[in-house]
């Protein structure tokens, strides 16, 4: 065995250095040096292999690792090597094997064993994790290893499932004797037999142990209490909902899932002979919200926690079945707030929920101006009065273009006062008076979603908006809403200096690049469009590389709690709706681009992933929705963006996505010459293309597609002719070239 495996160090040392250094041909020639001298070195050969993957010779590299992995090495050295080549190929099968064989020719190695166990955890090979962690616990007897089996059979429920789940049941059955064996012995075990007993609807049980000796496992006192309220209010124990709640809100007075809990509890446990105005009850907790006001206000800055409890208090009450309240104490309640916090930047968004409440025009601003008093600071002025114009704008009614026009000036006067206030300020730090700039955009486009034909209003938003952009360059709300505009503009240049400049990173890919990638091939830009859908797919390529490492982190360190919230943040970036379109995307440009190639495009449509062009209903109900459609401010009217588009914004996909796999699909049989049957895609695109007349898809899309039918069906029909019958495909071109309307953008 010497021979396989024994080189001298001042052999290895050199090759080393070399890889170290990134010299990968100096790395090589080394290696085939001295392996011509000891042919079986497998050290030698896992190096060489790795040098050669860093040139891009993959094959010979794979070819080098399965050559070694036939060796049944236990060497961490060798392991290694083979190992870093395998995973830069997504190889998890083969990193599996490389260490289960490695662990049973050593099985008293325990890193050999933990690294078996942690590859199947990046391969997520649930059922052999639990076998594998069994096989580890009895070998090594440590506790860890007992919650890893755990853990293991605990991820293998089926979420959602009806009736009971054999893997929970036997999941709780091993919570529960390690419990009686006190073998619970830290807060992230006691959270996952917790977990376990609240994912099968035990909720009671769940509480007794949280409230019993384990409980004090939870060294935190609020985050037991939390925990406590939690399984109360699943268990529908509302008297300890509301005791537990009261304690935490005297703690601090400015917890609001304390204020939420408290209340929920309250309506409850109130009598229904209660529910009115001179209830005893409500009194009390009116004078408990009154100390807690007075608690917040003894700190420098007043919390604004028990205003907004007090607020929240009275929006149940409104919701109550044949309620017997009525708006006024909520509106004076409002009328106070805006009093006290208007000044603050969160003032218009921390009352927006009760806003709705009221009819328009039932706040007396006058009233609240007068009883405000005067702001010391310039800049508090300017907010208080920018937050009573948002609350003008959700409360009143529509204006005329006349009144609109009045307001419009009115603000822009008021930004440029406040230009001066703001010239001292860092360039990354908001304006005071930005939101100024962003009301006159709103108000601007009520007039033009009454009349779109009049782009040049249009042009006259993009102006304003440029003008706040140039002394408040970070401001991402005047951004996002430019980009919306320059693409209803059709002006993809600017689009790209816009979002650019925004430094869009991470997971930020997944939820905010439909703003500036949704449709935008259809501006004329495939390069553009073409860089842009390319960045936004850095994030999954993280994804897949990144989180089965924290998996495995959080196995290592026993962070259990952690585990199931990585692997939904995997799940929900693998199936995001914004990657498959995204994906869809990046087909229309390479088609285009490629298309004048017929060899380059046969080839290109060749080699598309079949699992990426799906286009059942199964497989679409499944993606997630990760997008963040409610991120431009909306202060009153419709959503900003579906005004700018003339319709919803982001639209709906679902029947896009099903032609946009379909298409590749078709025209990949159509480049094949008849080697890859696609008949089954061509009865499907004609149910699709039925199906969206009835759900008011683009016409230009449906209109091209339909082309793509008659020219598969004419294909179709000619297979083992001779010739084919072009008269159905010139009525077809006819009809689309009479029927096309003109690209609104």
């Amino acid at each position: 065995m010497s021979s396989i495996t024994d080189v001298s160090e001042w052999k290895l040392r050199p090759i080393y250095e070399a890889l170290d250094s990134y010299s990968n041909k100096q790395a090589i020639s080394l290696c085939n040096k001295h392996l011509k001298k000891q042919p079986n070195a497998l050290i030698l050969k896992a190096l060489k292999a790795i040098a050669l993957d860093r040139s891009g010779r993959d094959d010979e590299a794979l070819e080098l690792c399965d050559e070694v992995k036939k060796g049944d090495v236990s060497d961490e050295a060798i392991l290694q090597a083979i190992v870093m080549v395998y995973r830069g190929h997504g190889r998890h099968a083969d990193i599996i094997e490389v260490y289960k064989n490695a662990y049973a020719k050593a099985p008293k190695n325990e890193e050999l064993a933990n690294h078996w166990f942690m590859a199947l955890v990046r391969a997520d090979d649930r059922s052999a994790m639990q076998q594998a962690a069994m096989k580890i616990q009895k070998q090594f007897k440590d506790n860890r290893y007992m919650f890893w089996t755990i853990m293991s059979l605990w991820l293998q429920a089926k979420p959602g499932s009806a009736g009971p789940d054999l893997s929970l049941t036997l999941t709780e059955r091993m919570l529960a004797k390690a419990a009686q064996e006190k073998r619970i012995t830290d807060y992230e075990a006691l959270q996952l037999y917790l977990e376990v007993l609240e994912k099968q609807g035990k909720h009671a049980e769940a509480l007794q142990i949280a409230q019993g000796e384990l409980g004090n496992l939870c060294k935190v006192d609020a985050d037991r209490k939390r925990i406590i309220v939690r399984l109360a209010k699943a268990a529908k124990e509302w008297s300890t909902v509301r005791s537990v709640s009261k304690e935490l809100l005297l703690a601090n007075p400015d917890d609001w899932l304390s204020y939420c809990d408290y209340i929920a509890a309250f309506i409850e446990l109130l009598p229904v002979e209660d529910r009115n105005p001179d209830s005893v009850q409500l009194t009390q907790f009116r004078d408990l919200i009154s100390v807690l006001q007075s608690k917040g206000s003894s700190d420098k800055h007043v919390k604004r926690g028990p205003y907004l409890g007090e607020l929240e208090l009275e929006k149940a009450l409104l919701s109550l079945p044949n309620s017997k309240f009525d708006t006024t104490h909520i509106s004076e309640l409002i009328g106070h707030y805006l009093a006290r916090f208007g000044a603050t930047l969160s003032c218009f968004d921390d009352l927006k929920p009760y806003l709705e409440l009221l009819q328009p025009g039932s706040i007396d601003q006058s009233a609240v101006i007068s009883e405000q008093g005067e702001d010391s600071k310039p800049v508090d002025k300017i907010r208080r009065r920018v937050n009573l114009e948002k609350i003008r704008r959700y409360t009143s009614k529509k204006l005329s273009v006349e009144e609109t026009a009045a307001i419009v000036g009115d603000y822009l006067r008021a930004y440029k006062e406040s230009i001066p206030i703001g010239k001292d300020l860092d360039k990354r730090e908001l304006q005071p008076g930005d939101d100024y700039v962003l009301l006159v955009a709103h108000y601007l486009l009520d007039i033009f979603q009454n009349d779109r034909d009049n782009r040049a209003l249009l042009a006259q938003i993009a102006a304003v908006l440029e003008y706040g952009l140039q002394r408040s360059e970070w401001n991402y709300q005047i951004r996002l809403l430019l980009v919306r505009v320059y693409f209803e503009l059709g002006v993809h240049q600017r689009i790209s200096e816009i979002v650019n400049v925004m430094s869009i990173k991470q997971v930020q890919h997944d939820t905010l690049s439909f703003f500036y990638t949704d449709d935008l091939e259809y501006l004329g830009c495939p390069d553009t469009a073409l860089r842009a859908l390319l960045k936004t797919t850095t994030i999954h390529h993280s994804n897949e590389r990144e989180t089965p490492e924290m998996i495995v982190q959080a196995f290592k360190f026993g962070t259990y709690s952690k585990i199931p919230e990585f692997i939904r943040f995997r799940n929900r970036l693998r199936n995001s709706i914004q990657r498959t379109v995204s994906q869809k995307q990046l087909y229309r440009v390479e088609t285009l681009r490629r298309f004048p190639d017929r060899a380059d495009f046969a080839e290109y449509l060749d080699g598309l992933d079949q699992a990426t062009l799906k286009y059942s209903d199964a497989d679409i109900d499944q993606l997630s929705d990760n997008r963040d459609v409610k991120l431009l401010s909306n202060w009153g009217g419709a959503p900003v963006a579906d005004v700018v588009r003339g319709a919803t914004f982001p639209r709906d996909r679902r029947t896009w996505l099903k032609l946009n796999a379909l298409i590749p699909l078709i025209l990949r049989g159509l480049t094949s010459g008849g080697a890859k049957p696609w008949e089954e895609h061509h009865k499907a695109l004609r149910s699709v293309l039925d199906s969206a007349k009835s759900v008011n898809q683009d016409a230009d899309e449906l209109a091209s597609a339909e082309l793509l039918y008659t020219i598969s069906q004419a294909h179709l029909d000619a297979i083992g002719k001779d010739a084919i019958d072009f008269t159905p495909l010139s009525q077809a071109v006819a009809s689309l070239k009479g029927g096309l309307h003109e690209c609104p953008y």
